[in-house]
């Protein structure tokens, strides 16, 4: 592939996916060559002696090669071996070379929108954590390899597809980030584990122990973690759980309401119908004919 850059004019069809990609480019850069290679538009040429600072996402993969980044502030060199990616915060300082002994091919892609912006907000993505190792450098490669082929393309051909396609490469470089950071990220798959676990087990009487066992939490952490992240305690979550499947069989079966409650776990059927009407406002067998004429009536 030769070395190439393209940059793409803003289009207002982005906010249908939260995602624009604005610019996107390849470089190999040999032992001993100058960086960078090419000039850019003057709000993106850098040197190293100054750095620079973007007003957009950046994600950078080093497919092969060697170098070093600085983000945020210059004195604290990250180290970047082949098959690293590195992302460039709108606003932050940053600047990057390959190590001139032996070089390195990069690919990288300039992003916008609402899906980014909310990556950052969350803490998904971080200023703090330039720096990430995928676990499947090869996936990587082989959307940066689609990228390229959209970007020879006409633009309005490649503002769509590429726009999915960079959704595609922030969700796996978030799902990375998540599973190398011990804090709040970790706690937070470890309660998606739960969540899944309390789902999974609703028909059963509600087990504190077992839920907080599925997170890998201890009981109290886990009871205050659960409120802090879902908004409501573990044993709401599983009650919740188990009235939506209970609508589930109302909507699409013609179980009986005593026979919905013995599937799922209640007392009786009497103790169902208080449960869901205390919930949903109606008894079951009324919501179930209001279910009924609502989809009669598309």
């Amino acid at each position: 592939m030769k070395d190439y850059f393209r940059y793409f004019p803003s289009s207002p069809r982005s906010r249908i996916w939260g995602s624009e990609l604005g610019a996107i480019g390849y470089t190999r850069l040999f032992p001993g060559r100058a960086y960078p290679p090419e000039r850019h538009p003057d709000d993106h040429q850098f040197d190293w002696e100054r750095g620079r600072i973007l007003q957009s996402f950046q994600i950078v993969f080093i497919s092969e090669g060697a170098g070093v980044m600085e983000s945020g502030r210059p004195g604290a060199p990250l180290r970047v071996e082949g098959g690293a990616v590195f992302v460039l915060f709108p606003g932050v300082w940053h600047r990057y070379a390959p190590a001139p002994e032996i070089g390195w091919t990069e690919h990288w892609i300039e992003c916008r929108g609402r899906a980014f912006d909310q990556a950052l907000a969350e803490g998904l993505v971080s200023p703090a954590r330039p720096l990430i190792a995928p676990s499947d450098p090869a996936e990587i490669a082989q959307l940066f390899a689609r990228l390229h082929v959209l970007a020879g393309r006409p633009a309005g051909i490649v503002r769509d597809s590429a726009a999915t396609l960079a959704l595609h490469l922030l969700s796996r470089l978030c799902e990375t980030a998540a599973r190398s950071d011990g804090g709040k990220a970790s706690v937070a798959e470890r309660l998606e584990r739960a969540r899944g676990f309390l789902m999974e087990e609703c028909a059963k009487p509600f087990d504190a122990r077992a839920a907080a066992a599925a997170a890998g939490l201890g009981g109290s952490h886990f009871r205050q973690a659960f409120r802090r992240e879902c908004g409501i305690g573990p044993r709401a979550f599983h009650a919740e759980a188990r009235l939506r499947r209970a609508a589930d069989l109302l909507a699409n079966t013609d179980l009986s309401a005593k026979e919905i409650a013995e599937m799922l776990g209640f007392s009786s059927a009497f103790h169902f119908s208080n449960a869901f009407k205390r919930a949903r406002g109606v008894a079951p067998t009324l919501w179930r004919d209001a279910e009924a004429s609502r989809r009669a009536g598309e």
